[in-house]
């Protein structure tokens, strides 16, 4: 939701926001409105995929700041999009925006594109710190709004439509909280300097307008759900005082400050348009519905941890799902594919000349999406009934919005059973054996049949991820890929634990601003995908693997440096310390990789690349017997840059070094998981191919 341009208004005008200390308080916070907020605050890199590790830094200082104040946040983010479809047409306008934005960023252009699991590290930082959260069904305004009127309490976001809802303790808008700006009051108590905004307050500076009005001025204008274009565009600058930027907004607010009510507000504007009257007024009545509050369902969640019972087409989730989503642990994919039976994906910073990055990871979607809705139970939904009866057969398709080329289009995809076990349901997908589960994931992967040793738990999930990627990635990975990956994950462990030793980082020369790769770029895209997919059916299968920690694993400018440097001829092995744990990690982690590809997989990547002595050890049974004494470098801080700039929505340069930690003992396991049939024969059986696309440009 969104009104356009009255953010803005109210940032500009002084009578409207007022200075206030901020302490001691409850806090709602906006969570989606707040991580974006962080990640641009920070200038963190967008163009190589994201730096995680830096963002988990920055939602830790922000919360350790409000904790310092005696503030105490209650975060809530979105879910799936709304099931009554009304704000459809305006996602798909998004859609089409950020695509053209990532684009953009691609090829040296002012852009902006968060990174593809900046929700999966927020959400993991919140879980870390403890702080109180909670996942709605669907999009989040409403039930913020009306939790923070249930408590009294004020709102943290930058959404416009919070200067609608009537919230009486009021709004902090993000982008006026000085969180990092902590000051001392005559009490010696810390607090945090910001603007306050109330409606009271604005409607005052209208003599004193009905609050009433405010949702007939943001139908007006246009939100996300109402755009009447015959309305909102009518001459409302006369009727202004002060006229300049914001004239059509002050102008409708002084001519809507005459009407007592909203209905005799309503009147007078049907008299102003000659035609499609009942249509407007239809519209009108709708949108101020949107902003009429009443008691939600996020305070016995906060309290008790129960989920309300749903109504309409979401009683199709089971019971069991409920409380997953309400907890961060399950995304919003599942109130996606089970009640819209569509999904629309993130844009990414990648080629744009090639296919979408999402393309690589359709194969584990289409596992997904049967788990979802090829269970007995689900078939009473009519949806499904009609879903089967359109096409004629038993098979049920997901439509999935993605850009082809430039352009937001549209396919349908089949969903996929598996053959681990005929007629799995999602109703009692929980209760099925871990064992079972853990096959259903495996077989997902491709990986019919693996004996695991010594590597760490918590990096199991991004194995099978990577290895999937290597076989169905395009362009196909080469070896520098594979190895700048596994050293960004490397260090992303190791510098991770307390009492490091300095000989658990790399060694890599700060060469200024590293440049895109955009085949590199492509390539990493698509292995996010695979991993944000794979966390997905990992939660949807209630943690067969562990959740590895998503800031931990990727460091986009890191790899992309790393990738760099091998192909100027550096060896791998050149930024590790022979003999420490992170060449043994790495090790551990390329070994682990390449003994799930085949043959041919193994000859493709190694093609035309001029380093050997990691990638063919494969084929050698005693490499895993090196000696260690073939590695030789001393060792540096691992220092990097990259310049961006904040106005223009890139990342300015700035130099970190990472400090040196101990290294600590991993924990390991071993086990032996055979799957049913090859993810060969599956492929071979439901290509991913698109097909009915339509296009929304």
């Amino acid at each position: 939701m969104g009104v356009r341009g009255l953010k803005s208004y109210i940032e500009s005008n002084k009578n409207i926001l007022k200075d206030l200390p901020f302490r001691d308080s409850q806090l709602i916070i906006d969570g989606c409105n707040l991580y974006y907020s962080l990640y641009f605050y920070f200038q963190l890199d967008q163009i190589h995929g994201g730096d995680y590790d830096a963002f988990k830094d920055s939602i830790k200082q922000f919360f350790t700041n409000l904790k310092a104040c005696d503030i105490h946040p209650y975060v809530v983010l979105d879910g799936g999009a709304d099931h009554t479809d009304k704000k459809f047409e305006t996602l798909k306008v998004q859609k089409q925006g950020r695509i053209r934005r990532a684009h953009n960023l691609s090829v040296g252009r002012r852009g902006e594109c968060p990174p593809l699991l900046i929700k999966n590290v927020f959400r993991q930082t919140l879980q870390e710190l403890k702080v109180p959260f909670v996942q709605c069904l669907e999009e989040a305004d409403w039930e913020i709004a009306a939790l923070a009127k249930q408590w009294n309490c004020p709102v943290l976001s930058n959404d416009s439509d919070f200067y609608i809802f009537d919230l009486p303790a009021g709004l902090f808008p993000t982008v006026c909280f000085r969180w990092k700006n902590i000051r001392v009051n005559r009490l010696n108590k810390k607090y945090i300097p910001t603007k306050h905004f109330t409606v009271e307050r604005l409607c005052a500076s209208f003599n004193n307008m009905n609050k009433e009005l405010l949702p007939v001025f943001a139908c007006i204008l246009g939100n996300d759900y109402v755009n009447l274009q015959n309305v909102a565009y009518l001459n409302w600058e006369v009727h202004s005082v002060h006229g300049g930027d914001f004239a059509r907004i002050d102008g409708l607010l002084c001519w809507l400050s005459k009407c007592p009510e909203p209905e005799m507000a309503i009147d007078e504007i049907l008299k102003l348009i000659p035609h499609n009257k009942d249509e407007v007024r239809e519209a009108l009545f709708k949108g101020i519905k949107e902003y009429k509050l009443k008691k939600g369902s996020l305070a016995q969640f906060f309290h008790s941890k129960t989920p309300t019972p749903c109504s309409g087409p979401l009683r199709a989730l089971p019971t069991w799902t409920l409380r997953h989503i309400f907890e961060g642990k399950m995304g919003s994919i599942l109130v996606d594919v089970l009640v819209l039976k569509r999904v629309m994906f993130r844009s990414q910073v990648e080629d744009f000349e090639r296919p979408s990055s999402s393309e690589t990871s359709r194969p584990i979607r289409q596992v997904i999406y049967g788990l979802i809705l090829l269970g007995e139970p689900q078939m009473a939904d009519k949806h499904l009934l009609a879903a089967k009866a359109s096409t004629g057969t038993d098979k049920c398709y997901v439509t999935e919005f993605d850009r082809e080329g430039l352009n937001l289009t549209s396919s349908k995809v089949e969903a996929i059973g598996t053959n681990v076990k005929e007629g799995l349901q999602l109703e009692t997908l929980w209760k099925e054996p871990h064992t079972l589960r853990l096959q259903v994931f495996l077989e997902a992967f491709g990986v019919p049949s693996v004996t695991f040793r010594g590597i760490p738990l918590h990096l199991q999930l991004q194995v099978f991820v990577t290895r999937f990627w290597l076989v169905n990635a395009q362009p196909q990975p080469k070896l520098l890929h594979l190895w700048g990956l596994l050293l960004g994950m490397v260090q992303g462990r190791l510098s991770n634990k307390p009492n490091t030793q300095t000989d658990t980082q790399l060694r890599l020369k700060c060469r200024g601003r590293i440049p895109m790769d955009r085949e590199a770029a492509h390539l990493y895209s698509q292995w996010q995908s695979c991993l944000k997919w794979g966390l997905c059916l990992n939660c949807l299968l209630c943690l067969p693997l562990p959740e590895p920690e998503c800031a931990r694993l990727y460091r986009g400018t890191l790899v992309h440096q790393v990738v760099q440097e091998l192909k100027r001829g550096i060896r791998p092995e050149s930024m590790l310390v022979r003999g420490s744990n992170a060449e043994h990690l790495f090790r551990q982690l390329n070994d682990a990789v390449l003994s799930l590809v085949d043959e041919d997989v193994m000859k493709r990547i190694s093609a035309g690349d001029i380093h050997r002595s990691v990638g063919k050890t494969q084929s050698d049974k005693s490499s895993k017997n090196r000696s260690a004494d073939e590695l030789s470098s001393c060792f540096e801080d691992l220092m990097y840059e990259d310049t961006e700039d904040c106005n223009d929505e890139e990342v300015n340069g700035e130099e970190r070094k990472a400090k040196g930690h101990k290294a600590d003992k991993t924990e390991c396991s071993s086990y032996t998981i055979r799957t049913r049939h090859k993810a060969k024969e599956r492929n071979s059986k439901h290509p991913s191919k698109k097909s009915e696309r339509r296009c929304f440009e």
